[in-house]
């Protein structure tokens, strides 16, 4: 574990599939986790194979999926929440213990969505994974209910779930509003069910994640961040290896201070 107030620096898979080479990357710039977005190209036992190289990390996942969705009106809930189900089922033979989901990924809006068939749906999921020794997080995204702080605690707290706080998108989804103050509103209320943080700038129109050019750009929101004693993992949610490095430098510079903050 990270010697800085307990946070592990984690990276997604980077290298697609290939659980190898993203051992190798983590190993030889220090990072201890490793937050796994989840693929249909792989066979659960090709899966678990990858899952055995990165033995050794602590390991999290991450269900990226634009348009498989357990909160559509229709039919396509229940295909979702059997993909969910299967999915759940190969993490934990995976050892693993925590998953992120999302409700809207991939919609502009929340029109084919129902809301209480995502309360029902999210409930069941939370209840499955908790049998199988799993915590499903929810993470707020930029569009759907989500972008809503109000409406994404709802969400978390009628359905038990844990949150992942992705700060580049509270970034993306303040418009006018001060971020510091839009911030607050995602974190405050939820400071007991914050478990990953994903860090990044913002994210753009094109939905790229977008590096920080500085530690002042996101100092206030990690300031805020380290509030939140139950949230030890932080991702650097980046693909471009260099912006990934030059990430890290700040988020260790600014567990230093905050460290040495605290010891005044």
């Amino acid at each position: 574990m990270n010697e800085l107030n307990n946070v592990r620096l984690a990276i997604t898979n980077i290298y697609g599939q290939d659980a190898k080479m993203l051992a190798d990357f983590a190993l030889k710039f220090g990072f201890e986790g490793i937050d796994w977005s989840l693929s249909f190209d792989l066979s659960e036992k090709d899966f678990l194979r990858e899952m055995d190289m990165l033995k050794g990390f602590e390991v999290r996942y991450h269900c990226p999926w634009p348009h498989i969705d357990f909160a559509y009106a229709d039919q396509r809930a229940e295909e979702a929440m059997y993909i969910f189900r299967e999915m759940i089922g190969s993490v934990s033979k995976a050892g693993g213990r925590y998953i992120t989901v999302h409700i809207g990924l991939g919609q502009s809006s929340a029109k084919q969505l129902d809301w209480e068939k995502a309360i029902e749906n999210l409930s069941a999921l939370v209840l499955y994974g908790a049998e199988l020794g799993i915590t499903i997080c929810l993470e707020n995204i930029t569009t759907a209910w989500t972008i809503n702080p109000k409406r994404f605690r709802t969400l978390v707290e009628r359905t038990g779930a844990g949150v992942t706080l992705d700060i580049g998108h509270v970034h993306a989804s303040r418009k006018n509003k001060l971020l510091e103050d839009f911030f607050k509103l995602y974190v405050l209320p939820n400071k007991d069910r914050i478990l990953n943080a994903h860090i990044y700038h913002t994210e753009n129109p094109q939905q790229d994640h977008v590096a920080p050019e500085s530690l002042e750009q996101i100092f206030d929101r990690l300031w805020l961040l380290r509030s939140v004693t139950g949230c030890d993992w932080w991702l650097i949610e980046l693909s471009n290896p260099d912006e990934i490095l030059k990430t890290r430098d700040f988020l260790i510079q600014f567990l230093s201070f905050f460290e040495k903050s605290q010891v005044r």
